[in-house]
């Protein structure tokens, strides 16, 4: 079991929903990618991710998709792209990635609580 976390640690990271505007194959990433153009709401506009989500998405279904994003950490170069934003989601029964979504449309740039 990991280390107890605090109401701190939670405030710590500013998650956020947004919408994907693109998607495009990352190409020359080690593990299959998608690139992803995410628009974060008026306050931080549009980010960019690197997601491996190929088992389960295609471009078509990801553009108009709404996702949760952790905003705040530093970003990271992937086959040298810049993943701005973590685009959050969980493992499936073989460890693929199902993306995080709210139930109901609700607006760009809202933070997660």
């Amino acid at each position: 079991m990991e280390a107890t976390a605090t109401i701190d640690d939670f405030d710590r990271l500013d998650i956020r929903v947004g919408t994907v505007v693109d998607a495009r194959p990352l190409e020359g990433a080690r593990k299959p990618a998608f690139k992803l153009e995410i628009d974060l709401g008026p306050e931080i506009g549009i980010r960019k991710s690197s997601a491996q989500v190929t088992a389960h998405y295609t471009p078509d279904k990801l553009i108009g998709r709404q996702v949760l994003c952790v905003v705040n950490f530093p970003p990271r170069r992937i086959a040298g792209f810049e993943s701005q934003v973590l685009t959050l989601g969980l493992p499936d029964s073989e460890g693929a990635v199902v993306l995080l979504k709210p139930d109901f449309k609700v607006p760009n740039g809202g933070k997660m609580f």
